[in-house]
C-alpha cells in the first residue's frame, strides 16, 4: 500500500521532467533562427510566409518568440542579417557602414538593429531609420552608420553589450514581384569599418 504514493510521485516527476525538457527544447529551437534560411541579396535573407497562417508550426512558433506580430508578405516583407557582407558575424564592438545606391520598391521601409531580438536601449531613443527620416546622399542612395559610439548623420546605436546582433530591413506594402525574386532587391551592403 505504501508503494503506491512512491509510484505516483515517480510518475509525476517523470512527466514533469519530460514536459520541462520539451519546453526547453522548444525554447532553444525557436531561439535559433537559421541565418542561412531564406533567400535574398547577401547578406540579407527573407522567408516567404513569415506572418502567414499557412506557415509551418516551427516557423509560426519562432515568429511568436522573436518576431511577434509579423504581418503577411502582402503587407510587409522582412529581410534580416546577422553577418556583414563578408560573412563575419555582427558584433557590438564593431562599427558598420550600410550603403545602398537605390531603394527597394515599397510604399515605405525601415531598418533597425536588435540585440537578442529586442530593441537596443540608447540615450537618443533611436531604434530605426525609415524612408521618411533617412538622409539621402547627394549622388542618390543612402548610408547608415551602425556603432556603439555616436556618429553624425544616419546613425543606429548598437550599444556596448554583446549579444546576438540582427539587422532587420522591413518593406511595407512591397511590390508583389519582390517575393518572386528577393535576390535582386536593392538592400544595403553591410561593411565592417573597425572593431575595438
Amino acid at each position: 500500500m505504501q508503494l503506491r504514493p512512491l509510484w505516483l510521485a515517480g510518475l509525476f516527476a517523470t512527466a514533469l521532467a519530460g514536459a520541462g525538457g520539451g519546453a526547453w527544447a522548444a525554447w532553444l529551437a525557436t531561439g535559433q533562427v537559421d541565418e542561412n534560411a531564406g533567400r535574398g541579396p547577401a547578406p540579407w535573407k527573407t522567408m516567404a510566409g513569415t506572418g502567414s497562417a499557412a506557415a509551418g508550426k516551427l516557423q509560426r512558433a519562432t515568429v511568436a518568440r522573436v518576431g511577434i506580430w509579423a504581418l503577411p508578405d502582402s503587407e510587409v516583407i522582412y529581410f534580416n542579417t546577422e553577418s556583414d557582407s563578408s560573412g563575419e558575424p555582427l558584433r557590438a564592438g564593431c562599427t558598420y557602414r550600410l550603403e545602398a545606391r537605390t531603394e527597394p520598391a515599397a510604399r515605405w521601409w525601415s531598418i533597425g538593429v536588435y540585440r537578442d531580438y529586442f530593441w537596443i536601449d540608447n540615450a537618443i531613443d533611436r531604434y530605426s531609420l525609415t524612408s521618411s527620416t533617412i538622409r539621402r546622399l547627394p549622388a542618390g542612395g543612402y548610408a547608415v552608420t551602425v556603432s556603439g559610439a555616436p556618429a553624425q548623420g544616419n546613425w543606429l546605436p548598437l550599444g556596448e553589450r554583446e549579444g546576438r546582433i540582427t539587422l532587420l530591413f522591413r518593406l511595407y506594402q512591397p511590390d508583389p514581384a519582390i517575393m518572386a525574386n528577393p535576390e535582386v532587391v536593392p538592400l544595403p551592403s553591410v561593411r565592417r569599418l573597425q572593431c575595438r
